[in-house]
């Protein structure tokens, strides 16, 4: 027993700093504009030191095929792309904190989704869910006010990367049945970084002029948001399973909050806590059931990162896979 709360404990605190990686994003995207890069600069470097990372760790430990090609793996990547593009465009004009709590409404858009694409049973708290996002979209957004002070063309952008986030969730739901979560992410950052090669390289003149505070910016950014937070995150499922660690994976946002009011010192207006706290909560609704597993009705793992958004019923071989982190 006592090496099972050991286990346990372990686990949550495996969890609990991947969120707190993933959190970091937006701080450091911020850090990224500032040292002078715009959103298609910052995206290219994050994704080369992703994938060389990735890569890298792959071959070095042993940990399976380093990519992962097929159709739908393409698809991915392109929902992915567009999503970090409109994510990193609303991080130009909108607030770190609020821009990160309108872009997790997208759980809730998978679950809705999931009814259509995957049959799922129809649930009641699901469109409670949707009631609660949608109220949080519009508190954060001062229309029901009349008051709106924040950027309409940023609440745009972050509603983009929620949808096609939504979208590469579900399509992941289909890759990580017979790929693993390391494999797909080198493959999505090497996907990504390809997209965005013709639209964002200006050639051998960006290299020259790189400082090195924006190579140290954007490599942590590879190394904290994409290394760090996938390997604890696998190491903690292996610890306290898919299931709970989606739950607690759900700090994520709240982590953002508490990182961009120390760092950044942005603060939150009554009526934007207020949102932000609706949208937490219709998170919470479709990431756990009352039976005590991930999901709607135990079908779907609908985790706040869709890398991890495993089909529960994925083949034996893969699962255990999946549990094991690709050990």
């Amino acid at each position: 027993m006592l090496k099972n709360g050991s286990q346990g404990l372990q686990g949550t605190v495996y969890i609990l700093f991947s969120a707190l990686m993933y959190a970091t994003l937006p701080i450091l995207v911020k850090f990224a504009y500032l040292a002078g890069l715009g959103p298609g600069d910052t995206l290219l470097l994050r994704y080369f030191f992703s994938f060389i990372l990735l890569g890298g760790f792959i071959k070095l430990l042993k940990r399976g095929r380093l990519l992962s090609l097929s159709f739908l793996v393409i698809g991915q990547g392109l929902c992915l792309a567009g999503s970090s593009l409109f994510y990193f465009f609303a991080l130009e004009t909108l607030p770190a904190g609020i821009a990160t709590v309108i872009f997790f409404t997208h759980p809730v858009i998978v679950a809705v989704l999931s009814l259509f694409v995957f049959k799922e049973e129809f649930a009641p708290r699901l469109f409670v869910g949707l009631a609660l996002a949608l109220s949080g979209i519009l508190l954060i957004s001062g229309l029901l006010g009349g008051k709106q002070i924040l950027s309409t063309e940023g609440l745009v952008w972050a509603l983009l990367a929620c949808f096609c986030y939504a979208f590469y969730s579900l399509i992941g739901q289909k890759t990580l049945a017979d790929n693993g979560a390391l494999s797909i992410t080198a493959t999505l950052s090497l996907l990504a970084l390809l997209i965005f090669l013709p639209f964002f390289y200006s050639g051998v003149d960006f290299v020259q002029h790189l400082t090195p505070q924006q190579i140290l910016v954007t490599l942590a950014i590879a190394v904290f948001n994409t290394l760090l937070a996938v390997l604890f995150f696998l190491k903690g499922v292996q610890k306290v399973g898919a299931a709970r660690a989606s739950l607690m994976s759900t700090a994520e946002p709240v982590f953002c909050l508490m990182l961009a009011f120390i760092i950044l010192g942005e603060g939150l207006t009554l009526p934007e806590l207020a949102g932000s706290g609706l949208v937490f909560a219709s998170m919470l609704l479709v990431v756990y059931n009352r039976n005590g597993k991930s999901g709607l009705n135990g079908k779907i793992v609908v985790h706040p990162r869709a890398e991890y958004a495993a089909p529960a019923g994925m083949k034996k071989r893969n699962v255990e896979q999946y549990k094991k982190g690709q050990n």
